[in-house]
């Protein structure tokens, strides 16, 4: 990997490899509800076909970093891949920016795809499962310049997305940016890889790629799992003993 290039944004930096300019479309995602959007985007960073492609450098930078195959990887950091034809930036979101530059660090991202003239970007998140009304998998919202239509109901007026999410997609609206966004059913307060694996397998019908979601899926499994076994053993132990017999 040579230097990167540099895109500057008021306090904000992104550093990103001459392959990124390639992007066709971008995808990106926080911990939020279910963690969906962190869970499918770092499932991404893991496959064969994405190499990792910079960086996203805040005032206020998270300090952690940890190792990859090839150095190490941030907070924020850039991924570049290419599957069946088509080629797509991933922001994966390791933490979420500091209240302080939240909003410009939403604002950024929108400037830096736009500039790069990526065509619009998929942002992944959770919607929580208590609202689902018939058999659907998932909700979604975008800004009025995107110009697919999905299967899939609509968010309803009246409810809202949130966090940093909620950021990228009015950013957005105000930039006349193309942007979709993606929340299956999810249970908020668990990782959810089973609602990350419905995002996946949307992304794979809208844009002609071709990601597997077996991973993800067998770590469902595993989560299901555990919770069925806790769950059976919280029953046993609530459970009154039962009378002894005497002879």
């Amino acid at each position: 990997m040579g230097t990167y290039n540099v895109y500057r944004f008021k306090t904000i930096k992104v550093y990103f490899s001459d392959e990124f300019k390639n992007s066709e479309f971008f995808i990106t995602g926080f911990k939020g509800f279910g963690a969906v959007g962190y869970l499918a985007t770092v499932h991404l960073a893991n496959q064969p076909y994405c190499q990792k492609a910079g960086f996203v450098a805040t005032k206020y930078m998270p300090e952690e970093a940890s190792p990859d195959e090839k150095g190490v990887v941030g907070p924020f950091t850039l991924y570049y891949c290419e599957n069946n034809g088509k080629k797509f930036g991933v922001l994966v979101n390791h933490d979420i920016p500091v209240v302080q530059e939240r909003s410009r660090f939403a604002e950024a991202i929108v400037n830096f795809v736009s500039w790069l003239k990526i065509s619009e970007a998929v942002l992944i998140g959770g919607f929580d499962a208590r609202l689902r009304e018939k058999d659907e998998k998932l909700r979604w919202v975008a800004t009025s310049a995107y110009g697919r239509q999905l299967s899939e109901p609509r968010m309803s007026k009246g409810l809202y997305v949130v966090g940093p999410l909620a950021l990228l997609l009015l950013y957005a609206e105000i930039y006349n940016y193309p942007a979709l966004a993606i929340l299956p059913y999810t249970e908020a307060m668990r990782p959810d890889p089973r609602a990350a694996a419905v995002a996946i397998e949307k992304i794979n019908e809208l844009y002609g790629v071709n990601i597997s979601t077996a991973e993800l899926l067998e770590e469902a499994k595993k989560i299901e799992e555990t919770i069925a076994m806790l769950e059976k053993q919280q029953q046993m132990l609530s459970s009154p003993a039962p009378e002894r017999s005497y002879m």
